[in-house]
């Protein structure tokens, strides 16, 4: 990348590599553009911008665990609390997109989500998508995450997730940390995993970057050293909603354009709307 005639470096902000002799998974990741980006989008408010953008930490994570380059993964929070409900899609090149139901929250209670689910659809590229749900634990979306690892996937999972507002309510940093002790990790090595304090390896990130916490915490295996980028990017595209609309045919389309004008789509992710036209669709369908 190049800035004013001199090459800029690319900061990767998501890092996954195995501690502990090589018995843990830690992930780690600074998500602040990503929430910054969601925040801007939607307009949040300061409550809001908490929870969606710790779903959003959370999911970075998530995608990061898949495996082929085709992969996908979505979450889909339903709670009967303040928050109503939160969608979030990733893939394996850690592009992330979200939405949440109730974009101006108020300050208190964001965090306890009520009664509720979560359910996560992961397609890692093979012959069926798995799905995995699980009641929502007391708590916030940290808890509800571990509750979906402990319950649908049967994985020991310790992860934390902050977003830190400055002065005006606004994102001022972003980031998850997680451990994930494989099936052959020793009960010392579950000991130490779980005396890790998760909430100061993320002021590590803060200040020090993924890769420099990770050093600094511990003594990390550098040959599955996966150090990549996460970004906020919706793939909604005027092109891509014209490919979807093409399967409802010619004269649905005609009628709803008769009757309100033009057929319009609003997309979630990235709070955008488009229009389809009478010439629109003579472009469709090449007319």
């Amino acid at each position: 990348m190049f800035f004013g005639g001199e090459e800029v470096k690319e900061i990767k902000n998501t890092l996954r590599t195995l501690v502990f002799d090589g018995q843990v998974s830690l992930t780690l990741a600074d998500t602040t553009e990503t929430v910054k980006e969601a925040e801007k989008l939607h307009k949040l408010s300061p409550a809001s911008t908490v929870v969606l953008g710790k779903a959003l930490s959370a999911m970075t994570f998530a995608s990061a665990c898949l495996k082929e380059t085709t992969g996908e993964i979505s979450l889909s929070l339903q709670c009967d609390g303040a928050v109503g409900s939160i969608g979030v899609s990733g893939n394996r090149a850690l592009r992330l997109r979200g939405y949440i139901d109730n974009t101006q929250i108020e300050e208190g209670g964001a965090e306890l989500l009520g009664n509720g689910s979560l359910t996560i659809i992961r397609d890692d590229g093979y012959n069926r998508p798995f799905v995995g749900a699980c009641a929502l634990p007391n708590g916030g979306v940290d808890e509800a995450f571990e509750e979906y690892y402990r319950i649908s996937e049967q994985l020991p999972t310790y992860l934390k997730t902050t977003v830190e507002l400055n002065e005006k309510g606004e994102c001022a940093f972003a980031g998850v940390a997680v451990l994930q002790p494989l099936p052959f990790a020793s009960e010392q090595t579950l000991e130490k995993v779980k005396n890790t304090p998760l909430y100061k390896l993320i002021a590590e990130i803060k200040t020090l970057g993924v890769e420099g916490a990770a050093k600094s915490w511990f003594s990390p295996d550098e040959s599955v050293w996966d150090l990549r980028k996460a970004v906020y990017k919706c793939n909604c595209s005027k092109g891509y909603l014209t490919r979807v609309l093409v399967p409802l045919g010619e004269e649905e389309l005609r009628r709803i354009v008769r009757e309100d004008g033009a057929v319009k789509i609003h997309c979630h992710y990235c709070n955008s709307d488009y229009e389809f036209t009478d010439k629109d669709v003579d472009g469709i369908f090449k007319k």
